[in-house]
């Protein structure tokens, strides 16, 4: 018994993925986990497991973040025709040495 091929373009791929509720998103980046990290952080939450709410009041968190003076880091997209010529919306402007950036660091109990 043969298998019979439909050709299918993907825009009908898309409209049915749309139809069953799917949609098209970004992927989120996160810390790529080895197995090793995966048993340190199932330890960590083994040993913690019993506090109390007081025994976590005094610890104290702490986190970093960088936020650019100008644009991202990233790739910004946008859409054009082929026989377009270069526009302003294509142009992401640009400052000498990036603009710079601040870096916020930041403790809560």
């Amino acid at each position: 018994m043969g298998c019979i091929v439909h050709p299918v373009s993907s825009q009908t791929i898309r409209r049915v993925l749309k139809k069953h509720s799917f949609k098209a998103v970004v992927k989120k980046k996160k810390p790529l986990l080895s197995a090793r990290h995966r048993k340190a952080r199932l330890a960590f939450a083994q040993k913690y497991r019993k506090w109390t709410v007081e025994d976590w009041k005094r610890v104290i968190w702490s986190d970093k973040t960088k936020i650019n003076r100008f644009g991202s880091d990233g790739r910004e997209w946008v859409w054009k025709q082929a026989e377009e010529g270069l526009i302003e919306r294509e142009v992401q402007g640009t400052v000498k040495f990036g603009g710079g950036n601040i870096m916020v660091w930041s403790c809560m109990g």
